[in-house]
């Protein structure tokens, strides 16, 4: 099975998600999880350098096994540690992911892209040319970055959420003029870090804002079936390149394999996209207030 799913590894390094019981997994369950993902056609995987030692499981795994991965990881300011030139940096993280390349080194945020990329970008350029990265990107949240990132002529890729709430209704028109320039499109938050699985009675904070949104969900949408959903409304996406999961254990890495392979939801794709959330600052996770 070729797969768009590309597995995203923030739980192996930190504790991650609004439902997240099980913690950071055991290293034994890391193994587990990237060997399903290799079997099942999955070649990919999203780092940081700022999820805690995702990176060194990562290299860990690589150094006992002959599956080898794709990696994009994202360079974090705070990690002192690592080399401040970024031509050293890369390097460094190379040899920590036991990998010849990166597919992708991304900025991991907007903020950080227009603060630094002008600094880094000769040595970025070199990387390229010495192919020890494919591409150089950049992890976005609103429409107006994507727009100001597009005038950029030296980013390939970028990844923005992408759901059931920051649906078609915020993302359509930029998804569709990041593709006619030719820049590949990750989405993340496919789940909305479990929003959709919680009770709308139990939403806290700011969060009770979307209360109706998400009772709306629930109307035509059996709970058995929502994270279903969820995978098959960005997968069935034509302008996205790849979608980007966690999980916690290989089981769940094949209940959404699973999920994706064996369901259509065209119809309910449509319902999905009568949902308009009006306070898109709740649609990023860093706004939520408990």
């Amino acid at each position: 099975m070729k797969s768009k799913l590309i597995l995203g590894t923030v739980q192996f390094g930190i504790k991650y998600g609004i439902n997240n019981s099980a913690g950071k997994p055991t290293f034994r369950k890391v193994v587990d999880i990237l060997n399903t993902a290799y079997v099942k056609g999955i070649r990919m995987l999203d780092t940081a350098e700022a999820y805690g030692d995702s990176q060194n499981r990562i290299g860990q795994y690589h150094n006992q096994n002959s599956k080898k991965f794709k990696i994009i990881t994202k360079f974090s300011p705070a990690r002192k540690d690592l080399p401040k030139n970024i031509f050293d940096r890369v390097n460094k993280n190379l040899k920590t992911l036991r990998v010849e390349f990166l597919y992708c080194y991304m900025f991991h945020s907007f903020n950080d892209f227009k603060k630094y990329f002008p600094e880094m970008k000769n040595d970025l350029i070199r990387l390229k040319k010495e192919s020890k990265i494919k591409k150089i990107g950049v992890s976005l949240h609103s429409n107006k970055e994507i727009e100001d990132v597009l005038l950029n002529n030296y980013i390939d890729l970028i990844q923005l959420p992408y759901n059931l709430f920051d649906n078609n209704n915020q993302r359509k028109e930029i998804l569709k003029k990041s593709k006619l320039l030719g820049i590949e499109i990750h989405t993340r938050s496919v789940f909305l870090q479990g929003l959709f699985f919680k009770d709308s009675k139990n939403l806290s904070g700011n969060l009770k804002d979307l209360k109706n949104e998400l009772d709306q969900l629930k109307t035509f949408v059996p709970k058995d079936k929502m994270n279903a959903l969820a995978l098959n409304y960005a997968y069935s996406n034509k302008n996205i390149d790849g979608i980007i999961i966690g999980v916690d254990n290989s089981d769940q890495l094949l209940s959404n394999i699973e999920c994706i392979e064996k369901n259509n939801f065209s119809k309910l794709i449509s319902k999905v996209d009568q949902i308009n959330i009006s306070n898109n600052l709740l649609l990023n996770p860093v706004n939520w207030k408990k």
